[in-house]
């Protein structure tokens, strides 16, 4: 019961935001299904380890991953026993992953929000039989008389009373038969998103391209600020695992000033680090990536498979997030001197 009604609950209320097509709908609509989900992947872990207490079927990490907290982990246990299909498991970890930034960080997709939902539902709904059963018997609890567990499960009205056997797969059928209309064809949807995203990275691109001077190779400055960004990270990286060590030896650490040594930007001393600490490195870009990623994004809207055109949104997505992270300080740092360079000539007057 404490299993079975809260899937239901969540997945109904899901499919009422779905009906709302605005962003926080959508929002609210990807947190609910997100939870149904990982409450559906506990209950099929929690049944899978009790029948391995008689045959010992799993290995010693399965068992750990299956009671374990981590949820990317236990999908691949109930993966691996065939529970859910491998192509649902990539879609499964971005949707989780864009649940987890409305947590910390706010989504960033917030016009294709509600499709994403959408399709998660969808993909949740379809998982219900696989994972919860086609039927359950309920155990006997005074709240299957509420008429909300009785909305959700018509049969309860005449179930008996320590007979309350309920249908998974009925319940899936009205959820799906009752799910809103997507106002948008999805791969469509994923393209347009891309490409308003690769408009804002070139735009913002723009701003740093020909440097302080305005004269500077573009390609050039792709580079350097490729090589910059990584440089800072990777001496991040030692010193840190360094004052980790020193911690380990009782010593004081010697914390970096990561403000100070984003003032190296644009000067030699990075371009000497960099062959100290990557002597291999190669850009991530070794050009221009916009023209590439707007054939990549039409590439996406032509996808026939909505889970294969999620997958490539994401890795797109990926690569965005990860040049507008390396972009970001640059692009402060030339705000800083335009700025300063007004403040210079309103003195003049």
């Amino acid at each position: 019961m404490r299993a079975i009604i809260p899937v239901a609950e969540q997945l109904d209320r899901a499919r009422r935001e779905l009906a709302i097509d605005t962003p926080l709908n959508g929002r609210i609509a990807l947190i609910l299904v997100d939870n149904a989900l990982e409450l559906m992947c506990h209950q099929k872990a929690s049944t899978v380890l009790e029948r391995d207490r008689a045959h010992r079927a799993l290995t010693p990490e399965q068992r750990a991953d299956a009671r374990g907290q981590v949820f990317g982990r236990k999908v691949a246990v109930l993966k691996d026993l065939g529970h859910i299909p491998a192509d649902h498991v990539r879609a499964i970890t971005i949707f989780h992953r864009y649940r987890n930034q409305l947590y910390h960080v706010g989504l960033r997709n917030d016009p294709v929000v509600g499709l994403l939902a959408g399709r998660y539902f969808d993909l949740t709904v379809g998982l219900m039989s696989p994972l919860l059963g086609a039927e359950r018997h309920l155990r006997w609890e005074p709240t299957l008389l509420d008429g909300e567990a009785r909305r959700l499960f018509p049969e309860l009205a005449t179930a008996k009373r320590y007979r309350s056997k309920v249908s998974i797969v009925d319940l899936a059928d009205r959820l799906m038969a009752d799910r809103p209309a997507p106002t948008q064809v999805f791969q469509a949807a994923l393209r347009d998103q891309l490409s308003a995203l690769i408009d804002l990275s070139a735009a913002d691109f723009a701003i740093i391209a020909t440097g302080r001077s305005g004269a500077d190779d573009p390609e050039a400055t792709f580079r350097r600020v490729q090589l910059e960004h990584d440089t800072l990270a990777e001496l991040i990286r030692v010193r840190r695992a360094q004052d980790k060590e020193r911690r380990s030896r009782g010593l004081p650490e010697k914390p970096l000033d990561e403000a100070v040594m984003s003032m190296a930007r644009g000067m030699p001393i990075l371009v000497e680090l960099n062959g100290r600490l990557l002597p291999n490195w190669r850009p991530r870009h070794p050009r221009l990536p916009f023209e590439t990623w707007r054939k990549q994004a039409r590439g996406v809207g032509g996808r026939a498979d909505a889970l294969q055109a999620l997958d490539s949104f994401d890795k797109m997505l990926r690569e965005i997030e990860h040049l507008d992270e390396v972009m970001a300080e640059p692009i402060d740092d030339m705000h800083g001197w335009n700025q300063h360079m007004e403040d210079v000539m309103m003195d003049r007057r």
